[in-house]
Order: structure tokens, then sequence, then C-alpha cells
């Protein structure tokens, strides 16, 4: 019997249209993948969902703190104040003094019983003094009986729309 060796085939040159797909996949692959370094996820990036700011004194939470008015007279402090702590505090918020303002601003105070929050709108708590026109920020600070004192600044806010109910208290006659 005999036997019929086979002559060894030619090795095959891959083609050009597979080549060209291959390369083409990983220049795809490539593009692809660099897509997050120039369009980070947005929910990746902090922000504060509010009109107002966040400001912490020691075991004194405040958030969305805004004053509320049109610049004429007295404003609102609007926000949230929330005691961490396991005692009683004292909150104080004054405006800074501007040095060409013709009156000191006053300030309002609020207690706080451990983990109590408040609603600083409903308490009655205003500053006179404060001519800032709504767009504007003015520095206030804040003391607490429990964890000394801050500066923060607060956007002032026109009472329009969602804002409207909130109003200075009536003045005595």
């Amino acid at each position: 019997m005999k036997r019929r060796i086979l002559a060894p085939a030619p090795a095959r040159r891959p083609s050009t249209r597979r080549v060209t797909t291959v390369l083409a996949g990983v220049a795809l692959a490539l593009a692809t993948t660099g897509c997050q370094v120039n369009s980070p996820v947005q929910t990746n990036v902090a922000y504060v969902p509010a009109d107002g700011v966040p400001a912490d004194v020691g075991q004194l939470a405040l958030r969305d703190l805004a004053l509320v008015g049109d610049g004429t007279g007295p404003v609102v402090i609007s926000g949230s104040a929330v005691n961490l702590g396991d005692q009683d505090m004292t909150v104080q918020i004054a405006a800074q003094a501007d040095p060409n303002a013709t009156a000191a601003p006053t300030g309002s105070e609020i207690q706080l019983r451990p983990r109590e929050q408040v609603n600083l709108a409903t308490k009655g708590l205003q500053l006179s003094g404060v001519t800032t026109k709504p767009g504007d920020l003015v520095p206030l600070t804040i003391t607490s009986s429990s964890g000394g004192t801050g500066v923060v600044k607060v956007p002032v806010l026109a009472p329009k729309d969602y804002y409207s109910t909130v109003t200075p208290a009536p003045t005595g006659s």
C-alpha cells in the first residue's frame, strides 16, 4: 500500500477585510472607553439641592439657610435647624455689620432641645437692618452655645412664589 504524503498547504495570509474589521473593532473600543473621562457621571458631583446653604457649627446643623425679604424692611430667617447633641442649645443668628449702614443689624435667638429639629421660618426669627436686595449674599454670624461661632454667606430671596408666605411678623403698635 502506497501512502500518499500531502504537501504542506501554503500559509494563508489573513484577508484584508478581516484585518480591517479587527482594527475597526479595536479602534471603536478605544474610542468609546474614554467617554467617561470627558463626561463624568453627574450623580457623582456633590451639590446642594436647595435655595439656601448648609452650615454646621459644633452640634448645630443648619440646612437650606436663607433670608427672605425685599431689601426694604426686616428679613425672615428661613431654613432648618437641628440640635445633634444631647444637651439644650441656644442658637444666635445675626448679620455682620455693614460698614456703610446707618444702624447696626439686630439678631435673633432660639432654644433647641436635644435632637430637636425646627423650621426657622415658622419661629418668627427675623433680622432688621439688612438692606441687601434679593439675589445677593449676606454674611451671617451663627453662634451655638455648644459649639462656638461660624460665619456663612446666606442668599437673600424675594418673598415670591414658594416664599410668598414667609413674611416678617407684624409689629405691635
